[in-house]
């Protein structure tokens, strides 16, 4: 995770462009190897599922930060920043509370994986769209 996210910093793409197709593409690969540790009863396509999973999500963070951080001020960054960890906790919270905790669904690992999954592939499906959006405008101009 941590290569990936210092790679980031070496590569020339245009992020105004490129940047939500990229976040796109990590979270469907994020809902892919999330998929294959829910079908799978083998622990070493799991383990390398969670290898991909981590690599990807250690990507997707560190080019939505940047993606943030490019359209901030300085005086902004402490705000916008501690705002983005504290809903992304209280997001994760209640997420947890529903699918794993006995209060909850109390859900069994392999639906666990399913259901954070789907969540991978809606998130994907909206920056995809949003990406395929802004390049058909930028190119139509």
């Amino acid at each position: 995770g941590s290569a990936t996210s210092m790679a980031v910093g070496y590569v020339k793409v245009n992020w105004d462009l490129c940047g939500e197709l990229a976040l796109g593409v990590f979270s469907a690969m994020d809902a892919g190897s999330l998929f294959l540790m829910h079908f799978t009863d083998n622990i070493w396509a799991c383990y390398a599922g969670y290898l991909a999973f981590k690599a990807c999500y250690m990507l997707l963070i560190t080019i939505a930060t940047f993606q943030i951080a490019v359209n901030l001020s300085m005086e902004r960054y402490a705000l916008m920043f501690g705002f983005n960890n504290f809903v992304a906790l209280v997001i994760q919270t209640v997420l947890t509370v529903v699918v794993v905790d006995s209060k909850g669904l109390g859900l069994d690992i392999s639906t666990q994986f399913l259901i954070y999954s789907s969540y991978f592939t809606f998130i994907a499906g909206i920056f995809l769209i949003r990406s395929i959006y802004t390049i058909v405008a930028i190119k139509c101009r």
